[in-house]
C-alpha cells in the first residue's frame, strides 16, 4: 500500500460530491474508492455509521433518524440545494438502500446521478426464487432449492432430501425485521423438527415472507467465490473480476460475509451471469456469491447482490477502482473498455495472523507471499486516516475477531457454517 506521503488520486476532481447511503464497512470502502479515485470527500447518510466513517477524514456524516426512501430523498434534495453547483453522485452498498435510491431516482433534482440498477431489474434478482428462474434460463447452476411461504398457517411440506439442509430468507430486505428480533442470517438444520420449529417461531414474530430450504454445497470457506461485474449505461460489460474466499465471518448474524479473500480471474463463469443481468435490463454493478462443491468440482451460484458488495475494495486491488468506473460511465458518459483481473492481492478485514490459522498448503504459501510482497489490503486501514481514536478502535475491532472466531468457528468444518 502507498504511504501517506505518496498518496495522490487517480484524477483530482471538484465538480461533484459523492453521497453514500448507509454507514457500514461496505459504505466505508466506497468512500475510500471515491477518495482514491478523485480526491473527494463523501457525504454518508446514516443514523449511526461505524467509527471508521464517523471519525474519518474523508467523510461528512449526515445523520438521518429514519432510513426510508422518502427521508433519503428529502436529505439528498437538501444536499443538492447546498452543493454550490456541484453535481451529486448517489450510491449505496446495502441492499435495502440500493432499492431505495433506485425507487427515488426520478424524483431527485436535475444533475443528481444515481449509481444503481433500474428498480424493475433489482426486483427481478432480489428474491432468490425469481433469481432461480432466471438462472435456469441462462445456464447458471443453483443448488436444489425449495421455496416455503410462511404466509397464513398452512402446514409446511417437509424437506424432500437427506439432511442437513440450509435454511435462509428469500429476500434479505424482507427478512430485516426478523434479523432485528434475533433470527440468524443462515441456518444449517439437521432434522425436520428443527425446520418446523424455526418456521413456527418466525410466524410467531409476524414474518410471512418466503424462506428457502437448500441443498448444502460441501466445502469449507475456501470453496466460496465472489464475482463482481459492471454493465454500463450502453449495456456493455466493463468490469469482470472476482476473488476466492479464504475465510468468512461465522457469527450467526454475519455468516456468509467474507473477511479474507484472494483475487482471482472468474471470467470462465461470468458469461452466463452477465447474460442473466442483461436479460432484465441491468445497468450498474452486481456481485454474485458462488461456491465450488469439493466433491464434484461443480460451481454453484447462490445469489446476486444488486451492488458492488461489502468487500468491493478487492476490486480496486484486482482490476480497477469501481467508483472511478462509475463516475466515468454515468457522470462523464465515457465509453470504457473491459477491465478484468490484472493483479493478485490478499484482502482481509481480520488480522492476517488470524486468517493464516485457517489456511494450509498452497493457499497459506500464497497468502504469506502476498503479505511479503506488500499485496495485502484492509479497506479500513488507509494511509490518509490520522485520527488516533479511529485507528485505535479499528485495531481493537481487529483484535476482537480472535475472540469471535474462538467462540463461533474454532476449527474448519465441511460446510463452512
Amino acid at each position: 500500500m502507498p504511504s501517506s506521503t505518496t498518496f495522490s488520486p487517480i484524477e483530482r476532481r471538484d465538480d461533484f460530491i459523492p453521497v453514500i447511503v448507509g454507514g457500514d464497512l461496505g459504505a466505508y470502502a466506497v468512500g475510500r474508492e471515491f477518495y482514491e479515485a478523485f480526491g473527494v470527500r463523501s457525504y454518508c447518510i446514516a443514523p449511526a455509521p461505524i467509527s471508521a466513517i464517523s471519525r474519518s477524514t474523508i467523510f461528512d456524516v449526515v445523520p438521518l433518524r429514519k432510513m426510508d426512501a422518502e427521508h433519503i430523498r428529502e436529505t439528498i434534495c437538501d444536499l443538492a440545494r447546498t452543493a454550490g453547483g456541484k453535481r451529486l453522485f448517489v450510491t449505496s452498498n446495502m441492499d435495502m438502500h440500493v432499492e431505495n435510491i433506485a425507487r427515488i431516482r426520478d424524483s431527485l433534482p436535475q444533475g443528481v446521478v444515481v449509481l444503481a440498477a433500474p428498480l424493475d431489474a433489482i426486483h427481478a434478482v432480489d428474491t432468490k426464487e425469481s433469481f432461480a428462474r432466471l438462472a435456469a434460463e441462462h445456464g447458471v447452476r443453483l443448488p436444489k432449492t425449495v421455496n416455503v411461504s410462511l404466509a397464513g398457517d398452512a402446514p409446511i411440506e417437509p424437506w424432500p432430501d437427506a439432511f442437513p439442509v440450509i435454511v435462509k430468507a428469500s429476500s434479505s430486505v424482507e427478512y430485516v425485521p426478523a434479523r432485528r428480533k434475533g433470527f440468524d442470517k443462515v441456518y444449517l438444520l439437521q432434522s425436520q423438527p428443527e425446520v418446523d420449529d424455526l418456521f413456527r417461531r418466525l410466524r410467531e414474530v409476524g414474518f410471512s415472507g418466503t424462506m428457502l430450504m437448500q441443498q448444502p454445497v460441501f466445502g469449507d470457506d475456501t470453496f466460496k467465490r465472489s464475482l463482481t461485474v459492471y454493465i454500463d449505461r450502453r449495456g456493455e460489460l466493463v468490469l469482470d473480476t472476482g476473488a476466492q474466499v479464504l475465510l468468512e465471518d461465522h457469527r450467526p448474524d454475519m455468516i456468509g460475509n467474507p473477511v479474507t479473500m484472494v483475487t482471482r480471474d472468474l471470467s470462465a463463469f461470468s458469461r452466463g451471469a452477465v447474460e442473466l443481468l442483461r436479460s432484465v435490463g441491468w445497468h450498474g454493478p452486481a456481485n454474485f456469491d458462488l461456491k465450488v462443491d469439493e466433491r464434484t468440482g461443480e460451481l454453484f451460484v447462490f445469489e446476486c447482490n444488486p451492488r458492488l458488495g461489502r468487500n468491493s475494495y478487492y476490486v480496486s486491488a484486482s482490476a480497477v477502482n469501481p467508483m472511478w468506473l462509475g463516475v466515468k460511465d454515468l457522470l462523464d458518459e465515457e465509453d470504457l473498455p473491459l477491465f478484468t483481473h490484472r493483479e493478485t492481492a490478499l484482502y482481509s478485514v481480520v488480522p492476517l495472523r488470524l486468517a493464516l490459522r485457517y489456511l494450509s498448503g498452497d493457499l497459506a504459501s500464497e497468502a504469506r507471499s502476498l503479505i511479503r510482497a506488500g499485496r495485502a489490503v484492509n479497506p479500513t486501514k488507509a494511509p490518509f486516516e490520522h485520527d488516533l481514536r479511529r485507528n485505535l478502535t479499528e485495531t481493537a475491532i481487529g483484535l476482537n475477531y480472535y475472540r469471535k472466531f474462538a467462540k463461533y468457528y474454532p476449527r474448519i468444518n465441511a460446510t463452512g457454517i
